[in-house]
């Protein structure tokens, strides 16, 4: 195997030489090989060292397809950051994106070809375009030594933008050292053999797809792509392809469950199941070890900001039901990684926030210094080697018995659908939308675990129909974000700090429904 300690572009190279013959990429009915792939990747790498910068970000403007994994494979061998730029989300979430950013190049597919020429209009001629469909070749003969490629050196690796408190999405700097830190840990806790079989659940804006991709890629597995229609039951899609690796937010499972497609036995071939991105109940644990009865089971936890993640938790089968907790702990930070509960008093302490330092930790957002001043801590804690920590606002309580046991939020970020989500950019877009200065959002409904899969609006004194409250959302947010109904109230309830009182909103008009 190839030495994960070399920079994480060298690595895939020589992994993928390593690996030529197998297969790297199903999609479409069709398998890609190793070679295959990165003599495509190396092909439009070449366009792009050509037309960039070191350093200068290129916009990836396709989603499950070919090129859209070409692109991101040649920004990452050509040492330029990539930005995912989801085709889902609306044109003017997708212009803040790019020009947060600052991308240089927007890489297209057939299916973007349009929306690329629309933002061009308004991004202007500093950006350029690159089409990232190529033909089909059965001469296929990459050259893995390229010298080109070969220094890469050090920089961003990808930018992810996540919700802003400000309207605006924030963009996540993770560096190339970062991402090597993760794939060298994850090999340890989760690793998976050459020609292994792995699902990619995730969309390529969501940084989860980070892991499904490298740790795929530099482990000689192949990656699964689901179709759109496929993706409505994943579960089915796994079964069908004796799929070997899973990843997914454990609400793709409880959905699953609520349609009846979790049966026992039903996943023979799956060996490692990885959940993340939201809470993990212990009933939705049990649940998948009878379906993959022969697979290991990993909470993993960790923010965009942390590089993908940076604590695991194995689920124990043979522990007796009542002597888990409700959702799976936390678990314990990777190597190279530290994870500290810090009370009010900025110490630790045995309920906090929990606090994340080590090699994983990111740059922070791109053009956002008053966030990095907010979220980013130089410190030094007692019996911790790293002086540099992120805030997670993660309420947290270090148990004797269970280790970290996640107890909620501290402010007002939440996870819809896995995705996070401020509920304060929510509630501003409400505000513009409406012609109203008195808002908040909700999240409804809400699961055993914590995990929400939408939300509800309110608003006091809007001038807008909803169903026109509803369209202006889905022109600035992206659709697991958009309210699912509007609500008008006389008044706004306020707790006693003089903030919105979510909670009353919720058990006046939505108890019960």
């Amino acid at each position: 195997m190839v030495s994960r300690n070399l920079e994480i572009g060298e690595f895939l190279r020589l992994s993928f030489e390593q690996f030529r013959d197998l297969p790297a990429l199903w999609l479409n009915e069709r398998t890609i090989s190793y070679a295959g792939l990165y003599a495509d990747a190396a092909k439009l790498g070449t366009l792009i060292l050509e037309t960039t910068k070191p350093g200068e970000p290129v916009g990836v403007l396709a989603q499950r397809s070919y090129p859209a994994y070409v692109g991101v494979l040649a920004a990452l061998l050509s040492g330029r950051p990539y930005v995912p730029i989801n085709m889902k989300f609306p044109f003017e979430r997708q212009v803040d994106i790019a020009s947060i950013a600052r991308c240089r190049l927007l890489i297209w597919d057939e299916q973007s070809k349009q929306r690329c020429t629309e933002l061009l209009q308004v991004l202007g001629p500093a950006v350029r375009e690159a089409s990232a469909t190529l033909p089909d070749r059965a001469d296929i003969s990459p050259n893995f030594h390229d010298a080109r490629f070969a220094d890469t050196g050090s920089g961003i690796a990808y930018i992810m933008f996540t919700s802003g408190t400000t309207g605006a999405p924030k963009g996540v700097a993770v560096r190339r050292e970062n991402l090597s830190a993760y794939l060298a840990a994850i090999a340890e806790i989760a690793p998976i053999e050459p020609g292994t079989r792995c699902t990619q659940n995730f969309d390529l804006s969501f940084d989860l797809s980070v892991h499904d991709i490298f740790q795929t890629w530099a482990s000689g597995g192949c990656l699964y792509v689901m179709g759109n229609e496929e993706a409505l039951d994943p579960v089915g899609f796994a079964k069908r392809h004796a799929l070997q690796a899973w990843f997914s937010v454990p609400s793709v499972v409880a959905m699953a469950r609520r349609l009846r497609r979790l049966q026992p036995g039903a996943l023979p071939d799956m060996r490692l199941s990885l959940f993340c991105g939201e809470p993990l109940p212990a009933s939705i644990a049990a649940d998948w070890a009878q379906t993959a009865p022969n697979t290991r089971i990993l909470n993993l936890y960790g923010p965009t900001e942390a590089t993908i993640a940076i604590t695991a938790e194995e689920y124990d089968r043979s522990a007796a039901p009542d002597s888990r907790p409700a959702t799976i702990p936390l678990g314990k930070p990777f190597r190279n990684s530290a994870a500290v509960v810090v009370g009010s008093d900025g110490q630790p302490a045995p309920l906090g926030e929990l606090w994340l330092g080590g090699l994983q930790i990111s740059n922070g957002y791109i053009n956002n210094e008053k966030e990095n001043q907010a979220k980013f801590v130089n410190r030094t804690l007692p019996g911790y080697a790293f002086d540099r920590w992120y805030r997670t606002g993660d309420l947290v309580q270090r148990d004797d018995r269970h280790g970290l046991v996640f107890q909620g939020r501290m402010d007002d970020q939440a996870k819809i659908q896995g995705y996070r989500v401020e509920l304060l950019e929510i509630e501003e877009v409400l505000r513009r939308v409406s012609g109203t200065t008195e808002a908040a959002a909700v999240l409804w409904p809400v699961s055993e675990s914590g995990a929400a899969e939408g939300v509800v609006g309110f608003v006091c004194g809007a001038t807008s129909a909803e169903r026109d409250i509803i369209a202006g959302c889905r022109t600035h947010l992206p659709s697991y974000a958009v309210p699912r109904k509007i609500i008008a109230v006389d008044a706004l309830p306020l707790n006693a700090n003089g903030k919105v009182d979510r909670n009353a909103l919720r058990k006046t008009y939505l108890a019960g429904k």
